[in-house]
C-alpha cells in the first residue's frame, strides 16, 4: 500500500521546484528565440545573381574561413552550404560527385539554385551564421558542388566565384581523422563500434584517407574541366601564408565583377579567427602548422598510394608530395583537362 504522506511529500517537493524549472525553461526559450531572430530576421531584397559571391571548394579546404572573412561586414549575408541534405528545402541534398556539363538541363536543380543565388532561400541551416539584417550583398559557401562548377558558371555568368583549392592529402587527412567522411561511423568517438583497437584504427584511418583523396580527385577533375578566367581560383596555402595579400586580391576581383561588392575591403582582424567549422580553438603560431598538418601523420606506403591516385586522375601537376601547389592559380584554366 502506498504511503499517502510520502506521496504528498513528493508532490510538494515537485511544486517547490516548479518556479526554478519554469525560469530555466524561459531563459532557454528566450535565448533560443534571440539566436534564431539574430540569424533569420533580415530583409534581402536584392535578387541580382551578381550580388552573390560564391565560395566553393572541397570539404576541409578553408571555404568556411574564406566565407566568414568575406561576410564579416554587417551588410553582408552569409548563406551556409545550401546543397547540404540538412537544408530542409532541398530534401536528400546533392550527391558529392554529381556532374553536369555546362549546357545540361536540370529543372529541379536549376529552380533551387536560382533561389539560393538570388537570396530567396531561407532556412535555419543556411542562415545559422548570418548576422546581417539589411544585407546589400551575399556570400554563398558550399562544399558539395565543386563538380557542378562548369554548369553553375554557365548558368550564372555574372556571379563572382571564388574556388578554393587545398592539398588533397591535407583535406583527406582532416576528414579521416575527424571521422567526417568515409568510414566515419567507425572512426567517430561514439561510432557503431564502441572502441577500435589501435591497430584497427590505423587500418581504418588509412582506408578512409585514401577514399577521401579519391573523392577530392573526382571533384577537382570535374571542377577544373570547364574552368574559365572569370573564376577566381585561390590556394588555401597561399591564403594562410599571405592572408592580407590574398584577401585584398579577392576584394579587387569581387569589386571588378559586381557593383554590390564595389568598395568592399576585408577586415584584417578576422584573418586569424578560427572559422565556425575549424577544429582549432586558436590560430596556429605559424602558417606551417596549417599547411603541413598532414605530414608525419601517415605511413609512407599510404602516402605513396595516395600520390598514385592523384597521378592517375591527372592532377599531379597541381600537388605532389610537397605541401604547396606546383602551378600558379591564375594558370589553372589553361591546363589540359584530365
Amino acid at each position: 500500500m502506498r504511503d499517502p504522506e510520502h506521496a504528498w511529500s513528493r508532490r510538494l517537493t515537485r511544486v517547490a521546484h516548479e518556479p526554478k524549472r519554469a525560469a530555466k525553461w524561459a531563459k532557454w526559450f528566450v535565448a533560443k528565440q534571440a539566436t534564431t531572430l539574430g540569424h533569420e530576421l533580415f530583409v534581402d531584397g536584392d535578387r541580382e545573381f551578381a550580388s552573390t559571391a560564391f565560395v566553393v571548394g572541397s570539404a576541409r579546404s578553408g571555404t568556411t574561413w574564406v566565407a566568414e572573412v568575406l561576410s564579416a561586414a554587417s551588410d553582408t549575408r552569409f548563406i551556409m552550404e545550401p546543397f547540404d541534405e540538412r537544408c530542409s528545402q532541398f530534401r536528400g541534398g546533392m550527391p558529392d560527385a554529381t556532374y553536369l556539363a555546362p549546357d545540361a538541363q536540370n529543372e529541379r536543380l536549376g529552380f533551387f539554385a536560382d533561389k539560393v543565388f538570388s537570396g530567396q532561400l531561407r532556412s535555419k541551416w543556411t542562415d545559422q551564421y548570418n548576422h546581417a539584417h539589411h544585407p546589400v550583398r551575399r556570400v554563398v559557401k558550399d562544399v558539395r558542388t565543386v563538380a557542378l562548377l562548369g554548369w553553375l558558371n554557365a548558368r550564372y555568368p555574372e556571379m563572382p566565384v571564388i574556388y578554393v583549392l587545398r592539398h588533397p592529402f591535407a583535406t583527406a587527412w582532416s576528414m579521416a581523422s575527424l571521422g567526417w567522411g568515409a568510414h566515419g561511423d567507425l572512426l567517430r568517438p561514439h561510432g557503431r563500434l564502441d572502441h577500435l583497437e589501435p591497430h584497427e584504427r590505423t587500418l581504418v584511418l588509412r582506408q578512409a584517407f585514401l577514399a577521401e583523396v579519391t573523392r577530392w580527385c573526382v571533384e577537382q577533375s570535374r571542377g577544373l574541366r570547364h574552368l574559365t578566367p572569370a573564376t577566381n581560383v585561390v590556394y588555401y596555402e597561399s591564403i594562410v601564408e599571405h592572408p592580407s595579400e590574398a584577401f585584398s586580391s579577392m576584394a579587387t576581383y569581387l569589386s571588378g565583377r559586381s557593383r554590390a561588392w564595389s568598395g568592399w575591403q576585408p577586415d584584417p582582424t578576422t584573418f586569424a579567427k578560427p572559422s565556425a567549422t575549424s577544429v582549432r580553438r586558436a590560430a596556429p603560431s605559424d602558417a606551417t602548422q596549417w599547411v603541413e598538418s598532414w605530414q608525419g601523420e601517415l605511413a609512407p606506403d599510404a602516402v605513396s598510394e595516395a600520390l598514385t591516385i592523384v597521378e592517375e586522375f591527372g592532377l599531379s601537376d597541381l600537388y605532389d608530395l610537397g605541401p604547396t601547389p606546383k602551378i600558379a592559380a591564375g594558370d589553372l584554366w589553361m591546363r589540359s583537362a584530365p
